[in-house]
């Protein structure tokens, strides 16, 4: 049977001056989240932008809901690392700014997000704090009810209490509604029991792509002294060491006669995540 997909980005490629992205592929099945990760200047919101047709592509081809980046901007919801928001408005102006653009808007769900993040239609975006703009940010996105979310960085910044309330709003949405969902993110722990699915980028390459019910699985942590790595390191992905020991995952197929002396251990999806973040220049990538 023939998947069906809310992204379908195959031989991808960006360039903008010196950098590259790709060529990469972005398979993301509708009804399923996609957690995005990587470092800063990876690749990630390059690759936000050509889905959101902000940016056109170099070279590959890319769908989005079916047809063109472009054509589906009306059924395509985004939370961007950016604030785009006139300043002098005030959060009521700003939601009826935005209403028009979006046949599917439900005003009711705006009105209950407002009120659930506690925040007065009367305020000024440019008096908003960074946690009240991105819960802006979120209602903006979530209140056409789109067909894809695509959140960059949506709880960036957040103190705990802020972030909890963020990403309890996306688990309700997305039990609610059958939405598919690009989320970008540095914190592995914002895609545990989210995510389907993971793409990790690096260098403007893709370092992993598959599910995440797979990572632990395909992945072990590793640990061991600093003389052990020169031996070892073209096995490992996100070295980092300190001044007498390392640690870094390796893929289960990379796992077999490592030394003795070095620890093989079962991966946390924290473990894994992180590696895949690390630069290219200080982790090999298989």
């Amino acid at each position: 049977m023939s998947v069906e997909y809310a992204i379908e980005g195959r031989g991808v490629v960006r360039e903008r001056g010196r950098f590259r992205l790709g060529p990469a592929d972005v398979l993301l099945p509708r009804g399923q989240v996609m957690g995005l990760v990587g470092p800063n200047g990876s690749g990630k919101t390059t690759l936000i932008k050509t889905i959101l047709g902000m940016t056109s592509i170099d070279a590959g081809t890319l769908t989005v809901l079916g047809t063109d980046p472009e054509r589906a901007k009306a059924a395509v919801g985004a939370v961007l690392d950016a604030n785009y928001l006139v300043p002098g408005w005030t959060i009521g102006q700003a939601t009826r700014a935005v209403r028009p653009f979006y046949p599917n808007w439900d005003q009711d769900y705006a009105e209950q997000l407002l009120h659930q993040f506690r925040l007065d239609p009367t305020a000024l975006v440019k008096e908003l704090s960074s946690g009240e703009g991105r819960k802006i940010a979120l209602v903006l996105a979530l209140s056409p009810r789109p067909e894809l979310a695509v959140l960059d960085e949506p709880t960036s910044g957040l103190d705990p209490l802020t972030r909890e309330e963020v990403m309890q709003v996306l688990r309700a949405y997305m039990a609610e509604q059958d939405c598919s969902i690009l989320f970008s993110t540095h914190i592995p722990a914002d895609l545990a029991g989210v995510a389907d699915q993971l793409l990790a980028v690096r260098d403007g390459r893709v370092a992993y792509a598959g599910e995440m019910d797979a990572l632990t699985e395909e992945f072990f942590a590793v640990r061991g002294a600093n003389d052990e790595l020169p031996l070892i390191r073209d096995r490992l992905i996100g070295a980092r060491s300190t001044r007498t020991n390392f640690e870094a995952v390796v893929r289960a197929t990379d796992s077999g006669g490592l030394p003795a002396s070095v620890l093989v251990e079962e991966a946390s999806i924290d473990d894994v995540v992180k590696a895949l973040a690390v630069p290219v220049t200080e982790g090999a990538i298989k």
